[in-house]
Formats: structure tokens, sequence, C-alpha cells
């Protein structure tokens, strides 16, 4: 199936070359010269998906969109082994006593940072700057300090 498109895709393709958008011409420079998009995703190595969407982007905004290639979104900015550690700490002094979730970290970072994490993230994080979840045995807030003292002396 041969499509007669205004543009010479195999001039373009010769003219760019390997750079950043090259295989977007390439794989159009192939559909124009008869192959079918199966053909085109052996060759080149990308899905159907990406095919048709560029071939339907250059038929609906022409040349010019189908080159124009946008930013990723970018890294998720990191929060610091500091930072982190006084958030723990912070943490650990409001609960008084019990365990500190990911869940509640998860949610310190949004409030106090403005960056949100999934609690896999956090775990990858924690476990990236070497952080554990060994933790002593938790206390109860209402516990008294001196009982416990006088109950481990009198034995």
């Amino acid at each position: 199936m041969k499509v007669d498109w205004s543009d010479d895709f195999k001039m373009l393709y010769k003219e760019r070359g390997q750079q950043r958008y090259g295989i977007r011409l390439l794989a159009l420079w192939k559909i124009q010269e008869g192959m079918t998009e199966t053909e085109v995703c052996k060759l080149i190595g990308k899905s159907h998906a990406s095919i048709r969407k560029w071939r339907k982007t250059y038929e609906k905004e022409g040349i010019e969109a189908l080159l124009r290639i946008q930013k990723g979104r970018g890294r998720k900015a990191r929060i610091q082994g500091s930072c982190l550690e006084q958030a723990l700490t912070e943490l650990n002094k409001e609960k008084q006593g019990g365990r500190v979730l990911c869940q509640d970290i998860v949610d310190y970072i949004a409030d106090k940072h403005h960056i949100s994490y999934s609690r896999p993230g956090i775990y990858r994080m924690l476990h990236r700057l070497g952080f554990s979840w060994i933790t002593a045995r938790s206390q109860h807030p209402q516990q008294k300090h001196e009982a416990r003292e006088d109950f481990k002396k009198s034995l």
C-alpha cells in the first residue's frame, strides 16, 4: 500500500539522519514506499501504537508536529538523607510511642516538602540511604517510665 504524502521522507531522513526524530522519518519513509506497519515495526523495533501515533500526527498536523519531541516528565525531586533522618526523628517524637509506618513518612514528606512518593518509592529510598526497619520494641504512650524501672529493680 503506497501512501501519497506531500513530503519526501527519504530525503528528510537522509538530511537529518539519526537525530532524535530520525526513527520517525524512517518509519514514515518505509510506509510511503509501500511497507506494511507490521514490517516497519519489525524493521525499526517499535510498536504498532507508536507508528500509528506518528502517522496520525503527521496526517493531522504536518511535518513540524511530527518532528516536535516533547520533554518527558523529568526526575522526581529527591529527599536528602539528612532531611529524611530528621523527618523520622520528628515523626518518632510526634508518635510518642508506637511505630512509624511507611504511610506516615509518605504523608510527612507530602506535607513538609510537597513531593508525592508512593510507599514502594519510600521503601526504595530508605534502603538506598541505608535505613533499616529493625526497631526497638514500641512503648505505649501512657506507659509510666518510673513504674517500669521499679519493676526491673524488684526482679
